[in-house]
């Protein structure tokens, strides 16, 4: 599913949207960055998340993750869920004095199993899943 072209191409992007949902289907869009593949169906990227995100993933595991190139002619979006989570950097305290309340205090990287690749660019193009794509949402 995420074949040698695919892979090469994100690990060329700097940033990835990703696209989360609560249980109530309310959306929220995030940047994952370092994204690249771990094998032919899982990707792994990280960030210092909202908890929003991390909530979100936490309640609803489906995402959506999209790269783009700078020109918007080619891209990838890829329909998934989190397999699972981890902390990569944790801040060393909490300042209020200089902080607002609220801010990400880990960096969270998170792995996401591909069920689904659609083309994802500015031009013309079509839902249609690509090659080897399962059945899901």
């Amino acid at each position: 599913m995420l074949t040698d072209e695919i892979k090469r191409f994100i690990e060329r992007i700097p940033l990835a949207i990703v696209a989360s949902a609560d249980s109530g289907g309310h959306p929220h869009l995030a940047l994952g960055s370092d994204i690249k593949a771990l094998d032919g169906e899982h990707l792994l990227f990280e960030n210092w998340f909202c908890q929003t995100t991390l909530r979100n993933v936490a309640q609803n595991p489906w995402v959506a993750v999209a790269v783009m190139a700078r020109d918007m002619a080619t891209g990838y979006q890829f329909i998934g869920n989190v397999a699972h989570g981890s902390d990569t950097a944790i801040l060393n305290g909490y300042a209020p004095e200089v902080e607002p309340p609220g801010e990400p205090q880990t960096r969270t990287r998170l792995v996401v199993r591909v069920e689904k690749v659609l083309a994802f660019c500015g031009g013309l193009h079509t839902d249609v899943a690509l090659g080897g794509s399962r059945n899901g949402p």
